[in-house]
């Protein structure tokens, strides 16, 4: 029973370590926009952080958090009320009878109990309003990555099959020719003439519409990192 108990302690403490080891480091997710890219991609990452309307909107919103949780922090201040009152007969100096009357003064301080006894509750809620902002923050950085990076493989697969269509044409165009040729002195027949013309024009439609895809892909990688394609400047950017 011991050794049961010792076992399910050992998996528990352990899983916990790899927890603790496995936190994300946002940093890395996206890496600060002042710091050199580790390559292309992660380059347009950047890009694409830097230049989304979203991620200026929940930095935005931290912003804001902060801020209301500094006014929050000075809120129980606003009910903190002081009066004062000078007794007027002491203004006209004693009376007839050599009178002074007290007191002279009056001094008073009136609070809101309610508010200065909730205000640590109040302060900690702007902190979660804080961490919540944050966590937007965060959110929106494994969102933006995510979808860049496959934006930007789909447009590099697109590039790689408009090669191989437009190798494929030309080989299908090459035996195309060939075979119009023989068929113009009768060594080939009209049924293989005709497969020969119909590959080809398969061949030009299949590298045509590889052509489009690869256009589209790139316009939504041009999208989601807010330059054009053309105006990526790294070293490792192929065109």
């Amino acid at each position: 029973m011991f050794r049961k108990y010792t076992f399910a302690l050992s998996l528990v403490l352990g899983f916990h370590c790899i927890l603790n080891a496995q936190q994300t480091d946002f940093d890395f997710v996206v890496q600060p926009v002042e710091a050199k890219a580790r390559d292309l991609s992660e380059y347009l990452v950047q890009l694409a952080w830097l230049n989304n309307p979203e991620s200026a909107i929940v930095q935005d919103e931290v912003k804001i958090a902060q801020d209301e949780a500094k006014n929050t922090r000075k809120e129980w201040m606003r009910d903190v009320q002081a009066t004062f009152n000078l007794n007027e007969a002491n203004l006209r100096g004693v009376d007839s009878l050599g009178n002074v009357f007290f007191p002279r003064y009056n001094f008073g301080v009136s609070v809101n109990l309610y508010n200065i006894l909730s205000q640590g509750n109040k302060n900690k809620i702007g902190k979660r309003e804080i961490r919540i902002a944050e966590h937007k923050v965060n959110q929106r950085k494994l969102e933006i990555r995510a979808e860049t990076l496959s934006r930007y493989a789909n447009f590099k697969l697109a590039r790689e099959i408009v090669k191989n269509r437009t190798l494929a044409e030309q080989e299908v165009y090459t035996n195309f020719v060939l075979i119009q040729q023989l068929y113009k002195t009768d060594e080939k027949n009209f049924e293989e003439y005709i497969n020969a013309s119909s590959a080809y024009y398969k061949a030009q439609e299949a590298r045509m519409q590889a052509e489009n895809d690869a256009l589209l892909a790139k316009y939504r990688l041009e999208e989601m990192i807010g330059l054009k394609w053309e105006q990526v400047q790294h070293p490792e950017k192929v065109d």
